[in-house]
């Protein structure tokens, strides 16, 4: 698949906030105020989002979907390709998805993963029984400038199951994406592979590659 999917941006333009029909609908922009260590009053200006449910403690979810049905090859991670307007590049990214009201993390996991790509798979239980809450989700920003907020949920993907045969992704009419599956243990040097085509890497995938390599790295000490 090439890296331009056939997607490009044509221009690029000065967007007020009361104009963009995304950031009206989905984004919010507040200013903070906040008392340092030195005790010292001081504003901060940052972004959140709208449409969290208000029965819900995150915005989104990001999905590490895993199948294992090779012996040679080993474990493989579920990534997607999908052009990024602000990115200018298709990005490499994990599945991922907002939150819809009343369902919990691991009923937006399993519709997320369904929707874009087709594949159906068994959530994983937590390992310490609840799940830690990370900031920064989806395309959102940071900490720094975001209140946005996700969870990790882990899934199993077997390709025996009848669902899995042919999978079908459901997706939205301006939604084009890629599914594809790469070794666990070659996922690092896939990355910097598919940086030098031109894809984009998303920093969950990156930092979830490089964690991998630190492991290797360390892992008599670990």
């Amino acid at each position: 698949m090439s890296s331009s999917t056939g997607s490009k941006v044509i221009s690029v333009k000065p967007l007020p906030p009361r104009l963009s029909k995304t950031c009206i609908l989905t984004i919010d922009t507040h200013r903070i105020e906040y008392e340092g260590p030195d005790g010292k009053l001081r504003t901060w200006e940052a972004m959140q989002r709208t449409t969290r449910p208000k029965d819900s403690p995150v915005d989104a979810v990001t999905i590490v979907a895993i199948r294992n049905e090779s012996a040679a090859v080993g474990p493989e991670v579920l990534l997607e390709k999908q052009f990024r307007p602000p990115a200018g590049a298709v990005v490499v990214e994990f599945p991922a998805g907002l939150m819809d009201a009343g369902e919990t993390t691991d009923e937006c996991a399993a519709r997320e993963l369904r929707e874009e790509t087709g594949y159906v798979g068994d959530i994983v239980p937590d390992v310490a029984g609840a799940r830690p809450v990370f900031f920064g989700c989806e395309w959102q920003t940071p900490p720094a400038s975001s209140s946005s907020r996700t969870v990790v949920i882990n899934v199993r993907v077997d390709l025996g199951r009848a669902e899995n045969q042919n999978p079908t992704p459901q997706l939205e009419a301006d939604e084009f994406i890629v599914p594809f599956w790469v070794p666990v243990k070659s996922l690092h040097a896939e990355c910097r592979k598919l940086h030098d085509e031109g894809f984009a890497i998303d920093s969950k995938v990156g930092i979830f590659a490089e964690g991998i390599e630190v492991a290797k790295l360390w892992q008599p000490a670990l």
